[in-house]
Parts: structure tokens; C-alpha cells; sequence
């Protein structure tokens, strides 16, 4: 059975249903950041990190360094009992101390508060739709769809010989409210230059929901071992300068091709 909508629906009904979502969602992303804790970090473990990282870049581009300046590098990190992934070893944390002093409760306090916003702002969004405009057609696909999507799209709508096609009132409520996130994040983009992406509450919610068991405090990597695997890795490095005679080179290449 096909039907024409009236266009009053899409200014009464499509439309507020797409507003009234999209800017509680803005709303909601900015109470959530208000009760958002800040994460502690740990200044030993940036200064391990920062430091393995900085091994590793040497060994990627050491070719392009000269003879003196390799040397000068390596002996700075490797030097005996000068270098320092000799002499400042981090030493590997306590697992029963990290584990007696557990996860943060701020943090977890936070999340809790920022779930529970996204829960009642989505219960009182679908209360809104359910009540005010229940069983409403607002739209239709612009192609042809199978019997299989019909209780996806018409939610609300108990009609047997109604188009798949129809997209009742509800559903669209929670396609805009699935959707808001990416679509407040692309407006963002061309106002903002921040690469800093706002975490979805809808992500976050499933994500401490499936169950995913986190890592024991103190489980990590030995600072130690990976200090010695890169002192080792900077011994056995075969420096070639590969820039030796590049003006040469050069001189060459442009006399020739002249």
C-alpha cells in the first residue's frame, strides 16, 4: 500500500524530531565534559616512553646522520655507565602495590555521572517522540526495500500492508540520535582546528557494558627489559652515512644531464 505524505509532516514532525536531537546532543557533549575527570599520568612512564621512542628514531634514521653525530648519539644513550639507558633504568613496578591502590574512583565516579546524563536525556528524548507524535509516517526511502527492514524502519506503525519504505517517527528518533555524534563532530570540523575528537556516549556506554575485563594494575612491560633490548639493538647498528658524497653526486647528475 503506498501513500503520499502531507508536507506539514516534515516541518511539524522530520524536522523538530532532527533539531530538538541534535541540539540535546550538543548539550548533553557539553554537561559530559564538565563531569569528566582529568586522567593522572604517570611523569616516570612519559619519560620512559619518550625516551624508547626517541632510541627508536635514531635507529630508523641513523643512515642520514653523519660518522661524528651517530657516535655522539649512540654514546649518549649507550655509553658505559654514562649512557642513559644504563645508568637511569626505571625500575618495574610493585604489582601488589599497584594493585592495592586500585583503579581511580574519581575517574570511575565520573564515567558513572556521564552514563547516567546520556540515560535520562535519551529516556526523556523517547518519551517526547513516543507521546507527542506516536504512529507518524515522517519519511521515505528514495529506493525500493525488502519486507526484512520493516520492522527497522516502522517502529510504532502496525500496518501489515504498509511499504517497507515508510520510516515511522520513532525510528527516525534513533537514527538522528545513532547519527548525532558524527554529524555534531563534521560541523565541528569546519569551525575548530582542535584534532581532539569527543568521546561518543553511546560508544562508551556499549564499551563498559560488553564486559571487556581491563588490565591489571602493574601488568605492563618491564621498563628494564625494554631498556636492555634497546641498548642492544644501538650496539649491533652498522652505521653507513649515506649522504657521504651526495654534492657529488649531485655535480654528476646535473652534468649529465645537460
Amino acid at each position: 500500500m503506498g501513500i503520499v505524505l502531507d508536507p506539514k509532516i516534515r516541518d511539524n514532525v522530520l524536522l523538530p524530531i532532527f533539531l530538538v536531537v541534535v541540539l540535546t546532543s550538543m548539550i548533553r557533549s557539553s554537561v559530559m565534559t564538565i563531569f569528566k575527570s582529568d586522567t593522572k599520568v604517570d611523569l616516570k612512564d612519559v619519560k620512559t616512553q619518550s625516551m624508547l621512542g626517541r632510541c627508536k628514531m635514531l635507529r630508523a634514521a641513523h643512515q642520514f646522520l653523519s660518522e661524528k653525530a651517530f657516535k655522539s648519539r649512540k654514546a649518549y644513550f649507550v655509553k658505559k655507565d654514562v649512557g642513559v639507558l644504563v645508568k637511569s633504568v626505571p625500575k618495574a613496578k610493585d604489582p601488589m602495590e599497584a594493585l592495592s591502590a586500585g583503579p581511580d574512583p574519581m575517574a570511575a565516579m565520573g564515567m558513572m555521572k556521564g552514563q547516567m546524563v546520556f540515560m535520562v536525556s535519551q529516556g526523556l528524548l523517547a518519551y517526547w517522540v513516543t507521546h507527542l507524535f506516536p504512529g507518524f509516517l515522517v519519511a521515505k526511502t528514495p529506493f525500493p526495500l525488502t519486507f526484512q527492514f520493516k520492522g527497522t524502519l516502522q517502529r510504532g506503525v502496525e500496518v501489515t500492508a504498509l511499504e517497507p519504505g515508510y520510516v515511522s517517527s520513532l525510528c527516525w528518533y534513533m537514527f538522528v540520535m545513532m547519527s548525532s555524534h558524527s554529524l555534531i563532530g563534521l560541523v565541528q570540523s569546519f569551525f575548530t582546528k582542535s584534532e581532539v575528537e569527543a568521546e561518543d556516549p553511546m560508544m562508551a556506554m556499549m564499551g563498559s557494558m560488553g564486559g571487556a575485563a581491563p588490565m591489571m594494575p602493574g601488568a605492563g612491560p618491564d621498563p628494564a627489559k625494554m631498556y636492555k633490548a634497546e641498548q642492544d639493538n644501538l650496539e649491533m647498528i652498522v652505521h653507513e652515512f649515506v649522504l657521504e658524497n651526495v654534492e657529488v653526486e649531485l655535480w654528476r647528475k646535473w652534468r649529465s644531464e645537460r
